[in-house]
């Protein structure tokens, strides 16, 4: 018994002791394009929250930073940890909030709405389950598990300016740029831009040892980069605008 409680032990510190960060910038090269006006056309509520505010499909800050991108890390036989609570991708002022949510495969989002509006929640999904439902009043909530990796877009047929994504990723290794400021606190669309983050992203705890670190962006497509991370330490993966491309439309 002492051996197998002495393993365990060095297999739990094991674990932490050969692991590092991956740390880095996503950035946009040369001059970002104008974000497009949203125009509500139905419902007096959406109007009045959305006419004036500004397309989410690619905000770039001052600093050239690149909000809403997906980064994670591909580890060979990670294991995923669930969420103990369920994310939740709600709907507030006519907009999926947040814009982009991020989730470790075969977690349970609890799709909401917070909103005095009828909405309909149709996912897109391609390997996953694609629910089409309706969201009548404030305060439903539909819980979908997401079984499969997959980037999901999200739209609403009652109110066509509405999209949002939820990306399910294979494991815990991942983060989202532009969530938050240097406070932790979060930082919505307009404020990002007027922001001078760079794109400023950390996947903590990584296992060492060969990883593929992969980006993604609705807007501007994926990319991808190979790197060894060390143990106890941080290694520096930067992304630039550049470096993405968009998958060839079937």
């Amino acid at each position: 018994m002492k051996t197998l409680m002495a393993l365990l032990v060095f297999g739990m510190l094991a674990s932490v002791a050969f692991a590092g960060n991956i740390t880095g910038t996503v950035m946009y090269e040369g001059d970002a394009p104008e974000r497009p006006t949203l125009t509500a056309t139905k419902d007096q509520h959406c109007v009045d929250a959305v006419n004036g505010t500004k397309s989410e499909a690619l905000v770039v800050s001052k600093g050239k930073g690149i909000k809403n991108v997906v980064i994670y890390a591909r580890v060979r036989r990670a294991e995923v940890t669930l969420p103990e609570k369920n994310p939740v991708m709600d709907q507030v002022g006519c907009a999926y909030s947040p814009h982009v949510l991020a989730v470790p495969v075969g977690a349970t989002v609890d799709l909401t709405s917070s909103d005095p509006v009828a909405h309909n929640v149709h996912s897109h999904a391609q390997k996953n389950e694609a629910p089409n439902i309706q969201i009548p009043k404030p305060g439903v909530v539909i819980p979908h598990t997401i079984a499969k990796a997959e980037e999901i877009k999200f739209t609403c047929d009652i109110h066509a300016w509405m999209t949002g994504y939820i990306v399910a990723v294979p494991n815990n290794f991942f983060a989202v740029t532009g969530y938050k400021d240097a406070e932790g606190k979060w930082l919505g669309s307009d404020a990002y831009e007027k922001s001078e983050d760079t794109g400023k992203y950390t996947i903590e705890n990584v296992p060492a040892g060969r990883v593929r670190v992969i980006a993604w962006h609705e807007e501007l497509g994926s990319a991808n980069k190979t790197v060894e991370v060390t143990a106890d330490g941080d290694v520096n993966v930067n992304f630039t605008s550049a470096d993405f491309k968009k998958k060839a439309e079937k």
